[in-house]
Parts: C-alpha cells; sequence; structure tokens
C-alpha cells in the first residue's frame, strides 16, 4: 500500500502517519519528494485490509493498493494457461471448444432434437437448463423438476457433457449428478454464498460476467471459487448492460484481452447473449476469437421462431454445422496463434 501525503505536510504529520502504520503490523518506509511525502507500507495487504483507515487522516491525500485484490487466478501465481477439464473435453491452453444448447429445455422433444443435431456437428458439451432465473417472475423459468428428468433421459440417450446453471444453492444436489459443469450466470456473478457452495461441489465452472462487472470484480469472483477449492474455472464474457439499444448487450473484447493477460484462467465468449439478435451471432463469435477467447458459448434451439425465451437470438439448431463450417478458418487460425510464441 502506498500513502501519499499532502503537500507541505510537517514531520509531525510523517511520523503520526508513520505509527499508525506500524499500529496496524506494517513497516513504513518513507520517501521524500521535492514537493510531497510518501509512505511505502510493507506487509501482506491480502490479509490486512485496515490501512484503509489512514484515508480519515488530515495529512493524507491519497492512499493506492500495490496488491490486486485477486491471487490465485493471477498470472503471477500461475503464468501458464490453465486447462479445465469437462469429462474429457478440454478448454484452455490452445483447446478451442464451442458450447451449445438451447436457452432452456422447454420439453423433452425440443431438448432431444437440439441434442441430436448438436452432437451430429461435433459438439461436446451441451447447455442444458433445467432453471432460469429471469428478471421477470411472470417470464418463463424453466421446468425444474420436469427439466430434471428430461436432462436424465436424453443425457443417458446421448452420453453427452451437459452444462447447467445453478441459480441457488438448493439447486446444487438436484444437478449433481446431471450436469458435468455448473455455470454462474450473469445475476449472480457475486453472489459470493452461492460462488463458495458452488465451489464445494466438485464440478468445473463457469462464470459469467455479471451484467455491469469491471474486470477486476469478474476476477475476484473467481477467487471465490478457487479460494474455496474449484480450480476448474472458466471465465465467460457475456456482454455489458449498456446505454446503447442496438445489441442487447455491449460485448466487452477489451475486457477479454484485458483478463487474459491479467489471469490464467481460460475465457469462452456468449456471442448469443451479447448480440440478442441471431444475425449478429457469426460476426460477434469470430471477433471473441480474434480478441483471445479460447471457445464460445452458443444458443441453439430446434425451432428459435417459437422458443419459449431469447427467440430472437438462438440459431437453428439443425443449421448449427453451417455456423461452426463458417466459424473454421477463425478457429483455426484462432489455434495457430495460441499456440505460436508471444511477441510481447
Amino acid at each position: 500500500m502506498i500513502i501519499v501525503l499532502k503537500r507541505n505536510s510537517s514531520e509531525t504529520d510523517v511520523a503520526t502517519v508513520s505509527d499508525m502504520v506500524c499500529s496496524l503490523r506494517y513497516q513504513p518506509r518513507v520517501i521524500r519528494g521535492v514537493e510531497q511525502t510518501v509512505v511505502a507500507c510493507i506487509g501482506d495487504e491480502l490479509s490486512h485490509q485496515s490501512l484503509e483507515v489512514l484515508r480519515n487522516l488530515p495529512a493524507v491525500e491519497s492512499v493506492f493498493p500495490v496488491q490486486k485484490k485477486f491471487k490465485l487466478v493471477s498470472r503471477e501465481y500461475h503464468p501458464a494457461d490453465s486447462v479445465v477439464d469437462v469429462r474429457g473435453v478440454k478448454i484452455g491452453g490452445g483447446n478451442i471448444e464451442s458450447l451449445a444448447g438451447p436457452c432452456a429445455i422447454e420439453s423433452y422433444d425440443q431438448f432431444r432434437a437440439a441434442v441430436q443435431d448438436l452432437v451430429r456437428c461435433g459438439i461436446r458439451i451441451v447447455r442444458a437448463m433445467p432453471f432460469k432465473p429471469r428478471t421477470s417472475p411472470y417470464d418463463f423459468q424453466g421446468l425444474k423438476q420436469d427439466g430434471l428428468q428430461i436432462m436424465r433421459a436424453v443425457k443417458k440417450e446421448f452420453d453427452v457433457a451437459l452444462i447447467s446453471e445453478v441459480p441457488g444453492p438448493d439447486k446444487i444436489e438436484p444437478l449433481l449428478d446431471l450436469a458435468d459443469m455448473f455455470q454462474i450466470g450473469a445475476r449472480n456473478a457475486q453472489n459470493y454464498d452461492l460462488l463458495e457452495q458452488v465451489a464445494k461441489a466438485g464440478r468445473p465452472v463457469l462464470l459469467k460476467r455479471g451484467l455491469a462487472s469491471t474486470v477486476e470484480e469478474w476476477l475476484t469472483a473467481a477467487e471465490y471459487l478457487i479460494v474455496n477449492g474449484c480450480t476448474q474455472v472458466v471465465l465467460c464474457e457475456r456482454g455489458l448492460r449498456s446505454f446503447d439499444p442496438s445489441t442487447r448487450n455491449l460485448l466487452d473484447l477489451g475486457g477479454v484481452a484485458v483478463a487474459k493477460q491479467l489471469s490464467h484462467l481460460p475465457i469462452v465468449v456468449d456471442p448469443s447473449h451479447a448480440a440478442g439478435a441471431r444475425k449478429l451471432v457469426p460476426p460477434l463469435a469470430r471477433a471473441a476469437l480474434a480478441a483471445g477467447a479460447d471457445g464460445l458459448i452458443v444458443e441453439a434451439h430446434p425451432d428459435p421462431l417459437n422458443a419459449f425465451s431469447d427467440a430472437a437470438q438462438q440459431l437453428e439448431s439443425a443449421k448449427f454445422q453451417r455456423f461452426l463450417d463458417d466459424l473454421a478458418p477463425w478457429i483455426e487460425l484462432a489455434r495457430r496463434e495460441r499456440q505460436a510464441p508471444s511477441p510481447v
């Protein structure tokens, strides 16, 4: 932590600040400049947050933390890219994977048709959402218990890995023997109690970025997962709330690039929720790969026009191969780029 004193601070002011730093179990190092004095505080900022109280001292102009609020997700702690394994399917470390599936499970026939279409395309992790937390209580909330039974039947037939959103701690147990990967949705991205409980469940976790979360807040949320025992974490950028209604959300590809520099965790991008319109999904998917994403998670439905939710943005699952074919050159280019040595 760095403490900047106000101009013309007296030696008494410096001594007062230094004494208080010592009382908080840090070692002060006074650095005198031409116009201002700085006190560097030596100690573990991650376990001592009490230096913030120094902001209230009359002689203090500002206080700056030196260490990041996240540690285990940082590249300083783990320089190499992490690889997350979801039932044998690897994400990160040069492995670029496409996850896909409908917004929600609506019926047995609908979900089975979607899974059949996607498995034929080579999709190895399918979205399976029996629970759908929605902004409005009047919107479709998922089939819940009936959706779990549909998941069970379809998974048994196709033997494909499934990813499911966990909207609350009480949904962990029902999903535990069905979902191969848990998803934390944007609305729960800073629900720290839920993050702690999900981390202890023993499943890989896809953590969506919050609706208005900074990159630091996103990575700190991932830190909650790792601190509580979940080392298999995939970050997911799905767009931020914006003033511009041109797209459903603002896809922050700059944030993807920054997060890749700061963290070793793999990142996938959700172009469907960013776009809000199916015609925008392909260009946003290409842009995501160019920005450094380790994969995509895309909504696909056998009959998008009649979907119970997100009808405008879901691709048609029977035509998903066309989407993958168009994306193939970009995926290959991204793979080569990930394997090449960094120029920086």
